[in-house]
């Protein structure tokens, strides 16, 4: 909110000029202040003077819709009293996007949303996660209460679904899967140039994994059956946004740019030729409406696409410029690879403190700066705090139920979770300032 005084305490990596242009415009208040003031403590000059005259990067709009919006706005309209106001307010969500700046890019937006909302309630309803009537059931409300670490959530209440927590008796191996769906924090470096050393490292540091490894073939098969249903749906959303958008282009997509070469018509060119082949190259991917004109001709189809889809790549392929993102098509990684698709390790923090409860080790073996070790252990423990309250919930419920509860599903696995979240805390008030978490 607005104040007549912006102070910037200390230097920080992630004070640049963005920042600094974001935060300053808060100084001076409309019609009680003149002009507001700004102060920099503890910050150099050089620092002062590249923050002040620094351009600051294009901002990039995004798409805002995503699996957990949905939820909540079917949450919405389950517990609204007046259906009708639930309704108004959700459209108003979903048909005004801020970031609809050309007609294009409002029409892509808006097919996008509509095709996204559609296929989201097949995969929601797949997920045992809504029923017919588009109420919430189910694990419905751990989704929705860990919407910013999505799609690890998404992924989290499936996992609990397939009952693979009522497997797993031991508190170190369940805090590895969580860390290995919830931090995201990387050691710079491949795992094909890199087991070797790495090894070495880890064996000299008794107290600590270093990094996570990878996780057991039965976890693994569940995972990928998860993406599997991921990439199934939403490669069909893929497709009919791409057909949905040539229908508008007039076929513009069958003339490649600059050479003018057409696709439309059958080919005149004389067999051998370089035209020809590159003709009949691109003929075969008129049946793959997603796939862009230059990736076509490589013989790359949707179905390849799909079968090795990385997040991280996006939409580069595609024929339009699709929001890929996690939120946008909660498929989970759990080989974490980079636009090459090699994959690296994941530092092992979480796991580490939940062992050791140290924030010195944090620092000397996992080489987290000083100024980060609360930062990422408290944003691992307030994923087990809402999952515990969101089981908890559940619990009390269920509780409340006479006939046909699941007590012996949801209770062994709030006894686990309890623990693990309790042993946590513990370690962070241990470690850190005394805070009462809630």
């Amino acid at each position: 909110m607005p104040t007549k005084t912006v102070a910037f305490v200390k230097d920080s990596i992630h004070l640049d000029a963005l920042q600094y242009r974001q935060s300053s415009g808060r100084a001076g208040r409309r019609g009680f202040d003149v002009e507001g003031n700004i102060v920099f403590i503890d910050i150099s000059i050089s620092k002062i003077r590249h923050l002040v005259i620094s351009t600051i990067p294009d901002i990039q709009t995004h798409s805002l819709i995503s699996v957990s919006l949905l939820m909540r706005l079917f949450n919405l309209y389950s517990n609204a009293e007046d259906k009708e106001d639930a309704i108004y307010r959700s459209l108003i969500v979903l048909q005004c996007p801020f970031n609809a700046q050309t007609e294009l890019t409002r029409r892509l937006i808006d097919i996008q949303t509509r095709f996204h909302c559609l296929h989201t309630l097949d995969f929601l309803y797949r997920l045992n996660l809504i029923n017919n009537q588009g109420d919430l059931i189910g694990l419905a409300g751990i989704l929705m209460r860990l919407h910013e670490f999505e799609p690890a959530n998404i992924l989290l209440t499936y996992l609990i679904d397939t009952r693979l927590f009522h497997q797993l008796n031991d508190a170190e191996e369940i805090v590895h899967l969580l860390a290995c769906i919830f931090t995201n924090l990387s050691w710079p470096v491949v795992r094909q140039s890199s087991e070797r050393s790495l090894s070495i490292r880890q064996n000299l540091l008794r107290n600590s994994k270093v990094f996570l490894r990878p996780v057991s073939a039965e976890i693994r098969q569940r995972i990928e059956s998860y993406n599997s249903l991921v990439k199934e749906i939403y490669g069909f959303y893929i497709e009919n946004v791409a057909r949905q958008m040539q229908s508008f282009n007039n076929n513009q997509e069958y003339l490649l740019p600059f050479s003018n070469v057409s696709f439309i018509q059958s080919s005149d060119y004389d067999n051998g030729t370089f035209e020809y082949y590159l003709h009949h190259h691109y003929s075969q991917q008129s049946k793959n409406v997603s796939i862009s004109s230059f990736a076509g001709p490589s013989g790359l189809t949707h179905e390849q696409f799909m079968s090795n889809y990385n997040p991280t790549i996006g939409s580069w392929d595609l024929a339009y410029d699709l929001d890929l993102s996690p939120r946008t098509i909660p498929y989970v990684d759990i080989d974490a690879r980079d636009h090459t698709n090699s994959s690296y390790y994941l530092n092992s923090y979480a796991l580490d403190f939940f062992r050791h409860g140290s924030e010195r080790l944090l620092i000397s073996e996992n080489e987290i700066d000083r100024s980060e070790t609360y930062n990422f252990a408290s944003s691992f423990f307030h994923s087990l705090a809402s999952i515990k309250t969101s089981l908890n919930t559940i619990v009390e419920n269920e509780m409340k139920q006479t006939k046909n509860n699941d007590m012996k599903f949801f209770k062994p696995l709030n006894e686990k979770f309890l623990n693990i979240e309790q042993n946590f805390s513990r370690k962070i008030n241990d470690s850190f300032i005394k805070i009462e978490f809630y």
